[in-house]
C-alpha cells in the first residue's frame, strides 16, 4: 500500500546498523515515501519506555515500522510492545548462528561500530587523514602512498566517494580535479603521469553536473551547460585515450560507486 510511512531505527548502541539495513530494505519499495527517525543508545529501561511512548504518540496514519538491533533481550521486549511492526535484525540470525557455531553470543553491546580492534581503528583514521590531506588536488607529493586516485571534473562525486572508501574500506584515496587547463596539453597532467596504475575516473551526465554546480556557484560560466558539456567531453576523451577505467556517477549512490571501484580495481578492504 503506497503512501507515507515512518521508519524508526532503535538500538542500544549507535543505531548505524539498524539505519543502514532499514534504508536498504525500504529502498526496494520506491512507491513508499519514508520518513526516518533514529534513536541510538537506548540502553536502559527508562530510555526504552520513553522511545515506546514517543513512537506510540506519532499520531494518526499508517503504523510505523521499527527496526531494532538490541543485544539486551529485556530492552527488545519493551520496544516490541509498540503499536507498529517491529523487526529485530539480530534475534533470529544470532539464534541460528549460535546453533551452527555451538557458542552463545556475547551479551555485551556490539563492537561493530566501536573501537574494538585498535589496529583496525587506526587504519581507518590514517586512511581518512590521508584522504583529507589529498582532497581536491592537494598534497600531490603524497600520491606515492595512495591506493587510489580518483580523477574527474569538479563536482562529479570524487570527494564523497574518497571519504566513503577511507571510512568504510580503509583505502587511502586521493582525488584530482581535472580542469580545462589540464586538457590543453597532450596526455595526462604531469602530476598524474607517474601514478597511472592507481587512477580511476568518474564522469557524469552534463545536465546533472550543471544542477549540482548551480547549488554551489550559480553565477558565471562554471555552472553553464556549455561548460559542463565541454568538460565532460574532454574528460571522457582523456580517459579513453589513456586507458583509464571510469564510471558514470549520474544515477549511482556513493555506496554503489565505492563498491564498483573496489570491484573494478581489485583493491582489498583493510577494515
Amino acid at each position: 500500500m503506497a503512501g507515507t510511512r515512518t521508519i524508526v531505527c532503535v538500538s542500544d548502541h549507535t543505531g548505524l546498523t539498524a539505519e543502514a539495513f532499514a534504508h536498504s530494505l525500504i529502498s526496494r519499495f520506491p512507491q513508499i515515501e519514508a520518513g526516518y527517525v533514529v534513536r541510538p543508545f537506548v540502553d536502559s529501561v527508562e530510555k526504552a519506555e520513553a522511545v515506546v511512548a514517543e513512537i506510540d504518540a506519532l499520531g494518526p496514519g499508517a503504523p510505523p515500522i521499527v527496526f531494532t538491533t538490541f543485544s539486551d533481550t529485556g530492552l527488545q521486549d519493551i520496544v516490541a510492545g509498540v503499536d507498529g511492526m517491529v523487526i529485530n535484525l539480530f534475534s533470529e540470525s544470532l539464534d541460528r548462528l549460535a546453533a551452527e557455531l555451538g557458542e552463545e553470543p556475547s551479551s555485551e553491546v556490539s563492537q561493530y561500530h566501536g573501537v574494538g580492534d585498535i589496529a583496525r581503528y587506526q587504519l581507518r583514521l590514517d586512511a581518512v587523514d590521508f584522504t583529507l590531506m589529498t582532497d581536491d588536488g592537494l598534497g600531490f607529493e603524497h600520491y606515492p602512498l595512495a591506493d587510489l586516485i580518483l580523477v574527474g571534473a569538479s563536482r562529479v562525486g570524487k570527494t564523497p566517494s574518497c571519504l566513503y572508501l577511507s571510512m568504510h574500506y580503509g583505502i587511502r584515496a586521493a582525488n584530482y580535479p581535472l580542469s580545462l587547463d589540464d586538457h590543453e596539453g597532450a596526455g595526462l597532467p604531469p602530476t598524474l603521469g607517474s601514478h597511472r596504475d592507481r587512477l580511476y575516473g568518474l564522469t557524469i551526465e552534463p545536465r546533472r553536473l550543471r544542477a549540482i554546480r548551480l547549488q554551489r556557484r550559480p553565477d558565471g560560466a562554471y555552472a553553464s551547460l556549455e561548460m559542463c558539456k565541454r568538460e565532460i567531453r574532454h574528460t571522457e576523451q582523456l580517459f579513453r585515450a589513456e586507458g583509464i577505467p571510469y564510471l558514470d556517477s549520474t544515477s549511482r549512490s556513493i555506496e554503489e560507486i565505492s563498491a564498483t571501484i573496489i570491484e573494478d580495481t581489485g583493491l582489498t578492504r583493510r577494515i
